[in-house]
């Protein structure tokens, strides 16, 4: 379909602010939604970007995508229906991630996930949701593994109802498993729930972008000094060597996948092909045991709702 309305979440800042950017320079993009949670910046991000795109296209919808009130609160006040949701807010969680939310959630996945699916399921039910539409979840490359920069694959077995609930209440963190591999077992659930989605609404196309190595981003914002500065260097590196690219390449991931539904499927999680960067493909080769599992997708829907 032709989209011409596009809701972001975490536009803002990073790849969300790029993205709306980008959007806002195409033919028939009419009306974006700066889905932020803190008025000031959305506010402030609008000026930016009303001067740097020449338009004036640029809605503000506050919504905590940590804070699932704050969802049910944005879907009522979104007064009109758009064609794409790109659910682009989270991160790393700050300095607690793995603190538990009143849902029984760690934050981290509270804001990646939980928050995500609420207000999904919310704006599909008010009708607020085009026919036809998008929905866009971001992934990372973290979700899959990515020997490029030691990321092993997130520790998931067998992608049980059991395990996927000990991934989203920090139980099976409690050795204190690494960051790559909590923030990948994260984003694996996301983007798994939008191939079971797919499935289960063939009228909406959902899919899931990894939007790369991408330097300049807001991801890191909220880690400690010490850890920003390792992974920021560490990015800045990989680009000088060709194996990450900048924030504008990462976005443009978003609007190359968003608005052109015959190249790029619903029920499909596409990131690099080979590496952090360059073409894009489906990522079912990088793990087909439990990308491609259905039952693995249909218990993470389970759990996800079992906490909402």
């Amino acid at each position: 379909m032709n989209h011409s309305s596009i809701l972001i979440t975490g536009a803002n800042s990073g790849l969300g602010f790029e993205a709306a950017r980008q959007f806002a320079l195409q033919k028939g993009i009419s009306q974006i939604f700066l889905a932020c949670r803190n008025k000031a910046r959305a506010q402030e991000a609008r000026r930016q970007l009303e001067d740097l795109t020449g338009k004036k296209i640029f809605e503000i919808l506050i919504v905590d995508v940590g804070d699932l009130e704050s969802c049910r609160r944005a879907a009522d006040d979104l007064n009109t229906e758009v064609d794409g949701i790109i659910l682009n807010a989270g991160g790393a969680g700050g300095r607690d991630p793995t603190k538990l939310t009143e849902s029984g959630v760690m934050f981290i996945f509270a804001i990646n996930v939980l928050g995500h699916v609420h207000l999904t399921d919310l704006l599909m039910k008010n009708g607020k949701l085009s026919k036809g539409g998008s929905v866009m979840y971001v992934a990372s490359f973290a979700a899959r593994g990515a020997s490029e920069v030691g990321a092993a694959k997130p520790s998931i077995a067998s992608g049980s109802i059991e395990e996927w609930t000990s991934v989203a209440n920090g139980g099976k963190f409690v050795n204190k498993k690494t960051y790559t591999d909590i923030y990948g077992s994260v984003k694996l659930m996301g983007a798994l729930w939008t191939m079971k989605m797919a499935r289960k609404h063939s009228d909406i196309r959902f899919v899931t972008v990894d939007p790369g190595m991408a330097r300049g981003t807001s991801g890191t914002a909220t880690l400690p000094w010490h850890q920003r500065w390792t992974m920021n260097t560490a990015m800045w590196v990989l680009q000088q060597l060709g194996r990450a690219h900048s924030v504008d390449v990462g976005a443009k991931r978003y609007v190359d996948v968003l608005l052109n539904d015959d190249d790029f499927k619903s029920g499909v999680w596409w990131g690099s092909k080979k590496g952090l960067t360059g073409e894009l493909a489906d990522q079912l080769e990088h793990w087909p045991e439990i990308i491609g599992s259905e039952s693995a997708q249909d218990n993470v829907d389970i759990v996800i709702h079992n906490f909402l």
